[in-house]
């Protein structure tokens, strides 16, 4: 007779256990759409001296901000959407 070591087989994972990954939350968002660019470094350092601490103005408000103001002064179709009220355009 030999001895046999008293181990359990391994359980074989019940039916329907297969881990699910969470699903992120996502808020609803006042930006639907992003836009990425590149800078120079004095553009990037400027930012971040007007960012920084306890400042009002995150990257992307000054972003949003300095495009708003380009597109409005050189785009006449976005600056008449903006005077007739769309504030999310």
């Amino acid at each position: 007779m030999t001895a046999s070591p008293n181990t359990a087989p391994p359980n074989p994972a019940p039916v329907g256990a297969t881990p699910v990954a969470k699903k992120r939350y996502t808020p609803i968002e006042r930006f639907p759409l992003r836009f990425h660019m590149a800078i120079t470094n004095a553009m990037g350092d400027a930012i971040k001296e007007m960012t920084g601490g306890n400042s009002l103005l995150s990257e992307s408000d000054i972003g949003r901000l300095a495009l708003h103001g380009y597109l409005l002064a050189n785009n006449p179709r976005y600056a008449r959407v903006m005077q007739n009220g769309n504030r999310n355009a």
